[in-house]
């Protein structure tokens, strides 16, 4: 461990939060980490957390992620129920009405709840005996000496006047794409980074099911994804307590609600029969819980040619990626990662350094999402002509993943963040997709 410098605060206990408190441990005396969340992370999802009642897993970078930074977390979350699949050979996944064929790519996913995950690894943070968490309490400001250089921040008791300065040597917003460090960076005269936006319009309902881990026989997870002339989509996944998660999306005026009736009519409509009559051997254990997801985001920080030692911005507030495409939490423990590696050159000019490379970390997430979502959104933003082009060939692929196992693989190690989008463009990969996965004659 470092002996200098001495105090690195991070605002926001969610995995982004958890995940830089982790990698900070390694570099400064002391870390605090501010959430405004007093609920503890063992009391089901918290109330800033609306994706908690969602499903959860981890895909194939991610496990490799976790296990990095807090090394055999995946072995822990499983002896506390988290279920343990083989990609591929224990999904089902349709894309663009084509099922992937089932093939051993030698890797697997972690399938739980957000609770669950969270609370391990809080648990892990907090074992730390350099690390302090406050709930309870807010960022409101930020400290500053002539404005070039963050020192601190004050810091609000929630539903109090109580106010107290941290002083710190680094401050890391990680409070998501609300947070108010625009509004700070505006205050002290800097620019405010550039926005992609990417308007999606999605909406996600999602039930609890009582069910047996085999109730599908090998299989723990279904995704039916959503076809441009009909936007909407399932998924069925396992997790921990003999519990399935169900939930149904869709784009735009798709959307499903929370009621009973209108989410059962939905997944009739879609669901594969399997998945239909063991939805008949179980039992709803939970309520309809509806998320909005309007649009994705990317900050482009990495472009400022001004900005104040001594502050970073991680997680959502310089990436959100439509939450269909489970690669939040692989983005933000990278960015995590990638934040140790840069703070071996100390924190002098560390701004620039980290954006840059975490522009890069999000640059494949964002681009595979943005093809995907653009055939769904309706919206004329997303028609660019790359986007078309892209979005057109992942349909092809699709149609060959359905015969051809390598292309099948292919997919879904971009789809993990295992591999880049340009995997998908290789030589063999490309003659596939273009055949349509038919063998060559």
């Amino acid at each position: 461990m470092a002996t200098s410098p001495d105090h690195a605060v991070v605002l926001g206990a969610g995995m982004s939060g958890l995940f830089t408190a982790r990698v900070l441990a390694q570099h400064f005396r002391r870390v605090t980490v501010v959430e405004r969340d007093a609920t503890p992370t063992d009391d089901g999802p918290r109330r800033g957390i609306p994706q908690g009642h969602h499903p959860h897993g981890l895909l194939l970078k991610a496990s490799d992620l976790f296990d990095s930074l807090f090394p055999g977390i995946i072995a822990e979350c499983a002896e506390h129920g988290a279920v343990r699949a083989n990609v591929l050979t224990q999904h089902r996944v349709y894309i663009y009405g084509h099922e992937l064929r089932q093939t051993e790519i030698g890797r697997e996913t972690v399938l739980l709840s957000r609770p669950l995950l969270e609370h391990r690894v809080a648990e892990r943070v907090r074992a730390l005996p350099n690390v302090t968490v406050r709930r309870g309490w807010e960022a409101v400001g930020l400290l500053t000496t002539g404005g070039y250089r963050v020192t601190g921040v004050t810091v609000g008791r929630s539903g109090s006047g109580e106010r107290e300065d941290l002083a710190a040597d680094l401050v890391v917003d990680a409070t998501g794409r609300s947070g108010r460090a625009r509004a700070w960076l505006r205050t002290l005269g800097y620019p405010e980074p550039a926005e992609q936006r990417v308007p999606v319009g999605i909406s996600y309902a999602t039930r609890l099911y009582e069910l047996p881990p085999d109730v599908l026989g090998n299989d723990r997870l279904v995704s039916v994804s959503p076809q441009p002339a009909h936007p909407r989509g399932i998924a069925f996944v396992s997790r921990e307590n003999h519990r399935w998660s169900l939930s149904l999306y869709g784009y735009g005026d798709h959307r499903p609600t929370a009621d009973p009736d209108e989410f059962a009519a939905g997944i009739a409509e879609l669901a594969p029969e399997y998945v239909l009559k063991a939805l008949a051997r179980g039992t709803a254990v939970s309520d309809i819980q509806v998320m909005q997801y309007p649009a994705g985001i990317r900050r482009r920080y990495d472009r400022l040619d001004r900005f104040p030692e001594g502050f970073l911005v991680t997680g959502d507030a310089l990436c959100s990626v439509n939450p269909v495409y489970g690669s939040g939490m692989t983005i933000a423990a990278a960015q995590a990662r990638e934040l140790g590696r840069q703070l071996r050159g100390g924190t002098h000019g560390l701004w620039r350094r980290y954006f840059r490379a975490a522009a890069r970390i999000t640059a494949p997430a964002w681009q595979f999402a943005v093809m995907g979502d653009a055939p769904l959104a309706g919206t004329s933003r997303l028609r660019q002509p790359g986007v078309v082009l892209g979005s057109a060939y992942m349909r092809r692929m699709a149609r060959a993943a359905e015969t051809d196992q390598e292309a099948a693989g292919a997919l879904m190690r971009v789809v993990g963040m295992d591999r880049s989008p340009a995997h998908l463009f290789r030589p063999r990969l490309l003659a596939s997709a273009l055949r349509g996965g038919r063998p060559r004659g």
